[in-house]
């Protein structure tokens, strides 16, 4: 493996010869497990989570957490990002800067949304370049 130039990392990263990505997180996220998994299991029982109070529930608790005054629980990130856009108003004839280095629904939905992708390139941290950010608005 060719040696990577860690200069560009902050310093609380170890300097290693392998990137510092760590795709395990789901020991993180389920710490709770057991009863993470025992929630999901009477909600799947009940079949309550298509319109039912357990998603009334989620949107209350969203709201609350994000001192937000509306919240919607949605299918998936595709459908998330659909209505984000349609509540912007984006439509016919917009542009949508993302990154190429990204799920392909993200350009489906803007594509449903009647936009057309603009891409700007990452940086080293794998997220989109805000430095190239400006330069690529085209109005």
């Amino acid at each position: 493996m060719k040696n990577i130039d860690h200069n560009y990392l902050p310093e609380q990263y170890e300097v290693t010869n392998e990137l510092p990505i760590n795709h395990n997180y789901l020991k993180q996220q389920f710490k709770n497990s057991e009863k993470i998994f025992k929630e999901i299991k009477e909600l799947v029982m009940k079949g309550d989570f298509t319109l039912g109070n357990a998603v009334n529930e989620l949107e209350e608790e969203f709201k609350k957490i994000t001192s937000s005054k509306f919240a919607i629980g949605v299918g998936s990130g595709t459908d998330a990002i659909f209505l984000s856009l349609k509540a912007l108003g984006v439509g016919e004839g917009d542009e949508v800067i993302t990154t190429p280095y990204t799920f392909f629904a993200t350009i489906g939905a803007i594509v449903t949304a009647g936009a057309r992708p603009k891409f700007v390139d990452i940086g080293l941290d794998y997220n989109i370049d805000p430095s190239k950010i400006e330069n690529s608005i085209s109005n």
